[in-house]
């Protein structure tokens, strides 16, 4: 595979927390971005009890089109809010649908209190290897903007040496 663009930014939202974070950091790296549809499950009280049953169990869900090819990227970054403790059901049908097309990964996650170092094992799992580049955003450091700055800052940095390192590879 050859690259032809650094970043990809690959993402699921529900709250809106995780495409701040993702929004932010492509506007740092000059990143493409893949806002990740879930058809699976509807919006309200029971569409968000199936997500997370499905969560759970680790059922992924039925995704939209992607209008990204990871495989064009050097490093596509996966993010995805925590819920019971997983990753969400779309971005688990995310990762196994690029399985083997994504180059090198890195991870973020948006939580009330999981760490990435939590979810960082299960991610590298579905998606067949291992982060170049993780971090995890609680919601007490998304609302401190001194905190949230450090954190995206030495995200954009662990990602922009990954993006080096790759293209000196390839």
């Amino acid at each position: 595979m050859n690259a032809s663009k650094p970043v990809l930014i690959a993402y699921y939202s529900l709250t809106g927390n995780t495409a701040r974070v993702a929004r932010d950091l492509a506007a740092r790296l000059g990143a493409d971005v893949e806002s990740i549809q879930d058809r699976s499950h509807g919006i309200g009280v029971f569409g968000r009890i199936a997500a997370a049953i499905d969560a759970l169990r680790k059922t992924p869900s039925k995704i939209g089109p992607l209008q990204h090819d990871p495989a064009q990227y050097s490093i596509t970054v996966v993010a995805t809010p925590v819920w019971v403790g997983q990753m969400t059901p779309a971005v688990r049908a995310y990762l196994k649908q690029t399985c083997g097309r994504i180059q090198n990964v890195a991870f973020f996650v948006t939580s009330g209190d999981t760490e990435v170092g939590k979810l960082a094992p299960a991610l590298a799992a579905v998606a067949g290897q291992s982060a170049v580049a993780s971090a995890g955003f609680n919601a007490r450091e998304l609302k401190d903007a001194s905190t949230y700055e450090k954190k995206l800052s030495a995200l954009v940095e662990e990602i922009t040496s990954a993006s080096r390192s790759a293209r000196k590879v390839a």
